[in-house]
């Protein structure tokens, strides 16, 4: 199904933009940190986060206390649909990031509509610099409840390319454990490497 394994080992040089498939257990908090001690190369200052799991609050404040520079910019893409008992995202996050920060948040009408996942995620990322951005999906698990296996392999594998070509370093974040072997095999090759994060 789909391309096969990445060349070599898959593991690209250590000071190379890529693109991470990190393995969790389904209790591990999905946190900014697990980004921030594996980005390949330094000089991430911005940061894009498809937040379908956790708080986007809580997922900036591990950043801004885990990175080694404040980020500079801050995208948050986020299910328009989902519920927001404490106010409006954009502003909450405006509040909670650093004064330098530039704190933006856009919406998708569903986590199932992949389309327009990919279309957002498309224009949200061709308006950064590839260089300086960190791309940190949350979680490929809730896309899974969403949107079958096949649809979610083949937006993945139109999102790498993307990210491939554009060199930007991106995470995805799966909890291995929720899952059978088999849908885990099939997503483990659309990636440069593969971790498995423990549980902290």
């Amino acid at each position: 199904m789909g391309p096969t394994a990445r060349g070599g080992d898959g593991i690209p040089p250590h000071d190379s933009p890529a693109n991470t498939l990190h393995l969790t257990d389904s209790a591990t908090t999905v946190g900014a940190r697990q980004c921030t001690h594996a980005t390949p190369r330094s000089g991430i200052s911005t940061v894009v986060v498809v937040a379908l799991a956790g708080s986007p609050i809580r997922w900036l404040d591990d950043w801004q206390s885990s990175a080694d520079v404040e980020a500079e910019r801050a995208t948050f893409v986020v299910d328009d649909t989902a519920s927001w008992t404490a106010g409006d995202p954009a502003v909450r996050l405006a509040v909670e990031s650093w004064p330098a920060t530039d704190v933006s948040v856009r919406t998708v009408s569903s986590t199932g509509n992949l389309t327009d996942m990919g279309v957002t995620l498309t224009d949200v990322l061709e308006t950064h610099d590839a260089e300086s951005t960190l791309l940190c999906f949350q979680s490929l698990t809730v896309l899974l409840q969403y949107a079958p296996l096949e649809e979610v392999y083949q937006f993945l594998h139109t999102l790498v390319s993307h990210v491939d070509r554009t060199e930007i370093t991106a995470h995805f974040h799966l909890h291995a454990d929720a899952h059978d072997d088999d849908t885990v095999a099939t997503l483990r090759p659309l990636f440069d490497r593969v971790r498995r994060d423990a549980e902290r």
